[in-house]
C-alpha cells in the first residue's frame, strides 16, 4: 500500500480564501493571480509557494478576533513585538533571494 499525500491547507488557495475575512479576499485574489501568472516562468515558481504560505499565516492572524486590537497596540508602542528574524528564521535567505534579479 502506498502512502497518499496529506492535504496541506497552508498551500490551498481555496482554504486560504475561505479562512480570510471578506475584506481581505480581493487583495489575496489579486496577489494570487499575479503569482500564478509569474509562476509560468521557472525562476519565479517558488514565489507562488511563498505567497500561499504568507497568506495562510495572514488568514490565521486576520481571522483572530483580537487581531485588530493587537495591531493597534503595536502601532501605538504598547503591544508585544517579535523581531522578524525570530518570527521567520530564514528571513535573511528569503530577503537575499527576493532581491536577486
Amino acid at each position: 500500500m502506498s502512502a497518499q499525500p496529506v492535504h496541506d491547507p497552508r498551500y490551498d488557495p481555496q482554504a486560504i480564501l475561505q479562512a480570510l475575512p471578506d475584506e481581505w479576499r480581493p487583495r489575496f485574489l489579486t496577489e494570487y493571480e499575479a503569482a500564478l501568472d509569474a509562476a509560468r516562468r521557472p525562476e519565479q515558481f517558488h514565489r507562488l509557494h511563498e505567497l500561499l504560505h504568507v497568506w495562510w499565516l495572514r488568514s490565521v492572524a486576520y481571522s483572530d478576533p483580537t487581531y485588530g486590537q493587537g495591531l493597534e497596540d503595536v502601532l501605538h508602542g504598547t503591544g508585544m513585538r517579535v523581531p522578524l528574524e525570530v518570527a521567520i528564521p530564514d528571513w535573511e535567505e528569503r530577503l537575499a533571494r527576493a532581491r536577486r534579479p
